[in-house]
């Protein structure tokens, strides 16, 4: 079975939700049955989106990591290039780097990244190309985990195809390609990357509320992500009835976290909270830090649903690498 792929899309602004999938699947609903393959259980990814912000009037900046430079990267990413510029590429293989450096498999991370013109108002989107449950290796049974973590985890390739797809607008106008921080009125081109690529790698869950009944699963099942989120009570979302008004009524009601001992030990002994604004926002509420939390220039505003001309992140955070960690890295 070869699965489709799906994306993460960034989008300027209050634009209406624009989706991309790529290759032969459709909408996460449209997608063909999955079924079993030699190595488990495969499927096409969720669909995520993150939106830029508003713009910041004084810069801020999350600096990179200070690092010995003679520390070895611990994860190799292979990275297909076509139609970047060459500013455009090296300020995604700065993201690339920076990723390199903080995950650890034996197996390469490859991506599909293309610079070509997208639609009005659209920097880019990315996202993992499938999701995998039951293959040899699997840290928990029925449990979904995205390509690169499900490869690490088997120690080889279940797939030939890239493990993110990633395309990102070469008309925009307002990118940032630099090293240094963006000015204001441009959009840093490096954290686009980081934030989508952190998508690809696993900060993803399954979930949607649709005629006011919310579920946390794709096909049945959760994704790893979804086996640790509960309300600020520690009722968790997997607890309750799938399908149901109760589940959507959680998913928008503002009161929704990510809880594991890695995750405490990363916030200071709390859990970290999640982007779940009373409104259902389709690629953003659930799979994103809650934005009023981390602002910008907090050291976790990485994966946050917005950001803004101004502000340059050059760090995942604390807590996403936390999340990570717990989800299969």
């Amino acid at each position: 079975m070869r699965p489709a792929r799906s994306s993460v899309s960034l989008l300027v602004g209050a634009l209406a939700v624009s989706t991309l999938v790529v290759g032969g699947g459709g909408a996460a609903g449209a997608a063909p049955a999955p079924g079993p393959t030699a190595s488990g259980v495969s499927r096409p990814g969720t669909m995520t989106e993150v939106r830029v912000g508003t713009p910041l009037s004084v810069p801020s900046v999350v600096p990179a990591e200070a690092r010995r430079a003679d520390r070895p990267a611990t994860a190799t990413f292979t990275v297909t290039y076509s139609g970047f510029t060459p500013a455009a590429k090296a300020a995604f293989q700065r993201a690339v780097n920076i990723w390199a450096g903080q995950l650890n498999s034996s197996v390469p991370v490859t991506v599909a990244a293309s610079f070509e013109p997208l639609g009005p108002g659209v920097l880019g989107s990315a996202g993992p190309s499938s999701v995998w449950r039951d293959f040899a290796g699997a840290p928990q049974a029925g449990t979904w985990y995205v390509d690169a973590v499900a490869n690490k985890r088997r120690g080889s390739q279940l797939d030939p195809s890239p493990d993110i797809v990633a395309r990102f607008s070469s008309n925009f106008s307002n990118w940032h390609y630099g090293t240094g921080p963006a000015p204001t009125g441009k959009y840093d081109f490096t954290s686009v990357v980081l934030h989508e690529l952190g998508h690809g790698v696993g900060f993803i869950g399954a979930a949607n509320v649709s005629s006011n009944r919310g579920t946390v699963r794709l096909s049945g099942y959760p994704l790893a992500y979804s086996r640790y989120t509960e309300t600020n009570t520690g009722t968790k979302l997997l607890g309750l009835p799938d399908n149901s008004t109760q589940l959507a009524g959680v998913l928008r009601g503002n009161n929704v976290y990510f809880d594991s001992p890695k995750v405490r030990n990363a916030n200071g002994g709390a859990t970290a909270r999640l982007y779940a604004p009373s409104t259902w926002q389709p690629g953003s509420s659930y799979s994103h830090l809650d934005e009023s939390t981390y602002r910008a220039g907090d050291v976790n505003s990485l994966m946050t649903p917005q950001i803004g001309s101004g502000e340059t992140i050059r760090n995942p955070g604390p807590i996403t690498k936390a999340v990570l960690l717990t989800t299969g890295w």
